[in-house]
């Protein structure tokens, strides 16, 4: 079986972080399952990541040193508020991958597309070729709806355009219920897995060792709320720990400063981004993970934090709240409130006992879910086949 995965967001070399959780998926997909993955080039990558498991095909859409819209922390999204001038290139690239799906798709039994604007040009694909479209709507997408209508469109279309519309955690699946009950039956759940190195990760940890590190892993992005972290750590910038901020974005400069002006420079550490497989080591020595989003679908991060073992101070969004119960595997706190954040900290600054027992209260939670990639994998092929067979039946 030949797919087509449609993402704007993939490694495109062996060291990026962009969309790493596709890459998971694409390298965990059955051997009888051929997979091509159709994505944007970008301006800095001359070299791409080779694989015996996919063919990467990174498709042109401008001079080479102006491709910067897809692939930089934030994706597209990022890129469009950095500078308006990039909106100038979005009509292009869009185009450019609807001409190159259309390529790609002829020697393809299915299209797989992640996310609305990518569903709707795979579900026209579909339309003209006759091909079998499935569409995984990931937090972004749904989370916008509430706010924009041209997102809440795009997700109709993919409705509309897909044989199955696929979510990563059942709040999500909840809010399209909601919002689309007319095609309630076309969504399902297939949640992201977790690699196996951040079970383990907690085997390297000293929990004795002083400072208590705490650790934040994401883009520096306004909706993540780092902001938020920097302003808690600010409340006990007298109390003794360190924070360490793995991850990189256009806020960072600004939280930098943050941190020079509140004298917190000694204290929090930022290390920029850091290859993915370097992640369980970052876990395995901290002792907190904190993480203050403002929406997110299901936050990969939280779970491989919780899988390391580390107790998880986190922003209450219904994303979170499906993973984490109050005072078992962490704490929660309102969205934006540094205040309550500060007392959390605190509290578990002091108590290396309590915070040692959620840490190993999450790691069973997560263990419980039976997250891995494999079994994500299997999950999408057997809904590849499903799909194949409803299509063919139907002609």
């Amino acid at each position: 079986m030949k797919v087509l995965l449609l993402t704007t967001s993939f490694p495109l070399t062996k060291d990026s972080r962009s969309g790493v959780f596709i890459l998971r998926l694409v390298e965990n997909l059955p051997e009888d399952v051929r997979a091509t993955v159709l994505t944007p080039d970008d301006c800095g990558t001359e070299k791409y990541a080779a694989s015996s498991r996919y063919e990467l095909r990174p498709f042109r859409y401008a001079p080479k040193s102006w491709q910067r819209l897809a692939h930089g922390e934030g994706g597209i999204t990022a890129a469009l508020g950095q500078s308006k001038l990039n909106l100038l290139l979005l009509p292009v690239l869009l185009s450019s991958c609807f001409i190159a799906t259309c390529w790609l798709a002829r020697k393809s039994d299915i299209i797989h597309a992640n996310w609305s604007i990518n569903g709707v040009i795979a579900g026209i694909t579909g339309l003209l070729l006759r091909k079998p479209v499935i569409t995984t709507l990931r937090g972004s997408d749904v989370n916008l709806m509430a706010k924009s209508g041209l997102m809440r469109l795009l997700v109709r279309c993919c409705f509309h355009l897909s044989r199955q519309v696929v979510t990563v955690s059942p709040s999500l699946q909840q809010t399209l219920a909601a919002r689309f009950p007319a095609f309630a039956d076309k969504i399902s759940v297939i949640a992201n897995g977790i690699a196996p190195a951040f079970f383990v990760a907690s085997d390297r940890r000293d929990y004795a060792a002083a400072p208590p590190r705490f650790l934040y892993a994401g883009n520096l992005l306004p909706g993540k709320g780092v902001q938020v972290i920097l302003e808690a750590a600010a409340v006990l910038a007298e109390k003794d720990w360190l924070l360490d901020i793995v991850g990189d974005g256009p806020e960072r400069e600004k939280l930098e400063a943050f941190c020079q002006a509140k004298g917190l420079s000694g204290k929090v550490r930022f290390h920029g981004a850091v290859a993915p497989e370097e992640m369980p080591d970052w876990m395995g020595q901290a002792d907190i993970f904190v993480f203050a989003s403002f929406a997110e679908g299901r936050p990969n991060v939280v779970l491989e934090a919780m899988a390391a073992g580390l107790p998880v101070l986190a922003s209450s969004i219904p994303a979170v709240q499906d993973l984490i119960t109050p005072g078992k595997e962490g704490l929660l706190f309102p969205p934006g409130d540094a205040r309550q954040l500060a007392a959390q900290m605190t509290q578990l600054l002091s108590r290396t006992a309590e915070r040692r027992g959620m840490g190993e209260q999450a790691r069973r939670t997560v263990a419980a879910l039976g997250l891995s990639w494999e079994e994500t994998g299997r999950r999408y092929a057997t809904l590849y086949k499903t799909a194949l067979s409803s299509a063919a039946a139907s002609r």
